[in-house]
């Protein structure tokens, strides 16, 4: 293996990484004994190498400390390892804690970064811990406590060879993980639109090209377009909240739903609008909230006590709780709600239309009908107190779909949005188990009922009403979900969880205790009920946008929905801009960095360690080779990439791990067609190939009968030219940089196009003589006249002799 660039310095950093001793039969380099366990740091047996060990007995939260007045510096030394061995009835929970001037700046289970994953009794183990894993990513460290965390007695813990070493997050590879691809095999197109998000404010929303933006959630279940304002459910005191607006007057205009769908699409982004079907929207433009204290009593809480009583508060605002835990019943829906109906829906699309089109004109593309409508009892309670049933659900999304199609034949209805596990199964009345509901529906599941009532009528109908099933889906397992907890135990569950999206082996880790395998769970549904029907998963979420398992689980979330067959996703919400969690967005949006999105087509990809790498190919549509391997264990691994003869020997690797951002890493060039990738523990590389070509063209022979290589008569196969055509950034506001591969016809001109979607061409220009080998141009947004064009999408096209090439951009204002 030859690695070039930036990898070239990392491998030799590694080979040769620095080291700093902390234990080895005694403390060494300034480290001190500050520990408050009872220990001995020369214990003669047992002993892992050399002639003491540290002997701690763990019990009450005790701990050693080890403290060094100098510090070291994480950039430089990134990894501990130590010898641990347990000694009491069963394995000890000891936790690593490192400090900084008397403040935590990271911790981890020890145990969860051993072998097996806890510290083994009677034998030794290595611990390998990345500090970026348990959260030290930057600092200078002065001290590491190795602490029982548990009040019981668990015996006596030994501790040896303990040092820290640079290297990445790792070290050099402990274990070497063979990566199988196979682009004959396993083909599935990948749809587009499984990179969406929900909402996203204006520097969360330009971070990244992402394809679909969904208007969603509790609060858009009472959204009144004329009023511009939405009731906050039981989120925050059943609430009407006016949106923020310039002109009120100039209502229905200018609401946040027309600025939603105008800049989504303005992008080059499918919206996907969330249509209420409750039958309720908000009754005026000013806070007015469900519960009042001087209407219905003394409450548990107000929005005054939650708030802190800022000045803005309502202290008549109540949670609709009584003093004593009974809830509220039999309120007025009228203090915050008016009734309307499908009429009030279609007069919204109408109004929208006049903002951006239909589908068909560019418009909105996607309506979801509502929103979780198996927890209206609980979040809109103050207007539908009683739980949705299985005739309730299938009436509402009848008709509400029925009315969309009539007034936007093309566009595309998602239904029912419900929020999860048991909502698959049963409805709101049944609870989360068999009821009689669900018995006077033919004992059906509740999703394969509704899917049957969409089948039976398009048969009566002649007319599809329900174009894909949406389910929102959230990890149940402890502290996935929704949560910045990095401990080493909740980050190992965040990761292994990724497989109740498909696999049929994994119990879930939950309350749930049985296999979820969701994706393929759906598509049987979808095949044996209503087939055509299109899969959405308009709500999921992996946990925060700055952890580092919340950005691999996300990564390899992303890689999934691509190869099972996800038509649409969207997570919930947008990850704040430049966070782990939009990186792990960027290897699917930008994998190259000049803008290309790993869309096309899955293909094999397999590990014989599949517990510590997942491994995952996509083959885009211009012929390039993506492998994307999650490396999920805490230390290195050295990748053996076997992707076939067909690609050229020379790869570009890109990587983001606890360390870095995603970006460039070097390149990587092959062995007998296999390539090794160092990858650091917890880290997402992406290996990019070329078919098997020289200088971007299918390979020829070597020669022919007559002349040289490639030329006119000489026997050889023509290569077939190509201009690689690339356009980076998208989206960009006013510098657009175009490149195209240099074929060896530099004095042929390159014609430079740029049309709008409508087909319209806004700017050209030539390339000509010895620039046409410069291989790169520049467009600033202008059109022919010099005036900057509109924010949206718009298509480069080059052409260079009878080759013609096209990719789209994203302009900003």
């Amino acid at each position: 293996m030859s690695v070039s660039g930036f990898l070239g310095t990392t491998a030799v950093a590694t080979a040769g990484a620095a080291t700093l001793s902390v234990y080895q039969d005694e403390l060494e380099n300034g480290f001190v004994d500050w520990s408050w366990a009872t220990h001995d740091l020369a214990e003669t047996d047992p002993v892992h190498s050399g002639a003491f060990s540290i002997s701690m007995w763990a019990r009450n939260w005790e701990g050693l400390y080890f403290h060094r007045d100098l510090g070291w510096d994480v950039s430089e030394l990134d990894t501990l390892r130590c010898w641990v061995r347990g000694g009491g009835a069963s394995s000890p929970s000891i936790r690593l804690v490192l400090q900084e001037g008397g403040s935590e700046i990271g911790s981890g289970d020890l145990g969860a970064f051993c072998p097996a994953g806890v510290i083994p009794v009677g034998a030794w183990a290595e611990a390998t811990v990345p500090l970026a894993s348990i959260g030290a990513v930057s600092g200078t460290p002065d001290g590491i406590i190795l602490q029982a965390y548990a009040a019981a007695d668990q015996g006596t813990v030994y501790f040896d060879d303990i040092e820290l070493f640079g290297g990445g997050g790792g070290g050099v590879p402990s274990d070497t993980v063979d990566v199988e691809v196979d682009a004959s095999l396993e083909r599935r197109a990948i749809s587009p639109e499984i990179y969406g998000i929900n909402f996203g404010s204006e520097s969360e929303w330009a971070e990244l090209p992402y394809t679909v933006r969904r208007w969603g959630g509790n609060s858009v279940t009472r959204y009144n377009y004329l009023l511009d304002t939405f009731n906050t459910a039981s989120d925050w005191f059943y609430m009407n909240i006016p949106n923020d607006h310039p002109s009120p007057g100039d209502l229905p205009d200018g609401s946040a739903a027309d600025r939603f769908a105008e800049e989504t699409i303005a992008t080059g982004a499918d919206v996907i609008l969330t249509v209420p079907t409750i039958g309720w929207t908000p009754n005026a433009r000013e806070k007015r909230w469900g519960f009042s204290v001087d209407l219905y009593g003394e409450q548990e809480e107000t929005e005054c006590t939650a708030s802190g009583w800022q000045s803005w508060c309502q202290e008549d605002a109540g949670n609709g709780i009584l003093i004593g835990g009974i809830r509220i019943t039999g309120n007025d829906p009228l203090d915050t709600s008016i009734p309307v109906g499908t009429s009030f829906a279609q007069d919204w699309l109408a109004h929208l239309f006049t903002r951006v089109g239909t589908a068909s004109q560019g418009g909105i593309r996607y309506y979801a009908l509502d929103n979780e409508p198996m927890l209206w009892s609980s979040t809109h309670r103050d207007v539908h107190p009683d739980p949705v049933d299985y005739d309730e659900l299938w009436t509402r999304s009848r008709d509400y779909a029925a009315a969309i199609k009539t007034i936007d034949p093309g566009a595309a209805v998602l239904g029912p949005a419900v929020w999860g596990w048991c909502a698959y199964f049963f409805s709101a009345a049944d609870g989360c188990g068999p009821g009689a509901d669900r018995a006077a529906h033919g004992g059906v599941d509740l999703l394969p009922w509704y899917l049957d009532q969409a089948k039976q009528y398009e048969v009566a109908h002649g007319t599809r009403i329900l174009d894909y099933l949406d389910v929102h889906y959230y990890p149940q397992a402890s502290g996935v979900a929704l949560s910045d907890d990095e401990s080493s135990a909740t980050a190992a569950r965040r990761l292994r969880s990724v497989r109740s999206l498909y696999d049929p082996t994994y119990v879930d880790e939950s309350w749930i205790g049985q296999p979820v395998r969701l994706i393929p769970r759906m598509r049987e549904w979808i095949d044996q009920y209503y087939p055509g029907t299109k899969l959405a998963i308009t709500e999921y979420n992996w946990g925060g946008d700055t952890g580092l398992s919340s950005a691999l689980a996300q990564a390899e979330v992303l890689a999934v929905f691509g190869r099972e067959g996800v038509d649409l996703a969207t997570r919930w919400v947008a990850p704040a801009a430049g966070s782990r969690v939009a990186d792990a967005f960027r290897v699917f949006l930008d994998a190259d960095g000049l803008g290309t999105a790993l869309t096309g087509t899955s293909v094999h990809a397999s590990t014989n360690a599949p517990d510590d790498v997942g491994a995952y190919a996509v083959e885009t549509d211009d012929g390039r080779l993506f492998v994307v391997a999650i490396c999920r264990a805490t230390t290195a691994r050295l990748l053996r990439v076997s992707p076939g003869s067909e690609w050229e020997s020379s790869a570009q690797l890109y990587r983001m791990d606890g360390a870095n951002p995603y970006g460039p890493v070097g390149e990587v060039v092959s062995t007998d067609g296999t390539f090794e990738v160092p990858a650091p523990g917890r880290s997402v590389s992406v290996l990019e190939l070329v078919a098997g070509t020289t200088a971007g063209y299918p390979a020829g022979n070597d020669g022919g009968d007559e002349g040289g290589p490639g030329e006119p008569g000489s026997g050889a196969q023509q290569p077939s030219p190509v201009l690689a055509l690339r356009a980076t950034p998208s989206p960009f506001s006013n510098d657009l940089e175009i490149f195209w591969h240099n074929d060896g016809e530099a004095l042929e001109p390159v014609a430079v196009e740029i049309y709008s979607p409508a087909g319209r061409r806004v700017r050209s220009w030539v390339i000509e003589g010895e620039a046409a080998s410069g291989q790169r141009t520049h467009w600033d947004g202008r059109d022919d006249e010099g005036t900057p064009v509109p924010a949206g999408v718009y298509f480069v096209n080059a052409r260079r002799g009878e080759v013609r090439e096209s990719v789209r951009v994203v302009r900003l204002r």
